[in-house]
């Protein structure tokens, strides 16, 4: 038996149908995300640690800032419930917080360093002027 030239008419209102299921489930998964309160604690806790440390604030004072500023964005879009965009903002926040956390460290293992190196330098002019 010949198939009718339009068989597959029959069949567009199920895909149309499928397709408008399909994007109205995405939609709704997406908007049923779960609001980042423990992503956004961990931030505040990890920007007001690093804030706190006078030598992440010599350091790296812009990374800091925006740590603050992402924070700060992060807590709006939470009160929005814009949830995708608070938990990307708070990443971002605890991201530069702990570079700023890095720099001071480093920077402090420079110091460190240099108080050696200086410690050594001395102790060696100390050991040429005693030697015959």
């Amino acid at each position: 038996m010949l198939a009718s030239p339009f068989a597959h008419i029959h069949r567009l209102p199920a895909v149309r149908l499928g397709g408008a299921v399909v994007s109205i489930l995405l939609v709704a998964a997406c908007s049923s995300l779960p609001p980042p309160v423990e992503q956004m604690a961990v931030t505040r806790t990890t920007v007001a640690r690093v804030s706190a440390a006078p030598s992440a604030v010599d350091a790296a004072p812009v990374e800091l800032s925006q740590a603050r500023d992402k924070l700060s964005r992060a807590e709006r879009a939470m009160n929005d419930k814009d949830y995708v965009t608070a938990r990307r903002l708070s990443a971002e926040a605890e991201a530069d917080a702990t570079v700023a956390e890095s720099r001071a460290s480093a920077m402090r293992g420079e110091r460190a360093l240099k108080e050696i190196r200086d410690s050594i330098r001395s102790l060696q002019d100390e050991i040429n002027r005693r030697a015959p």
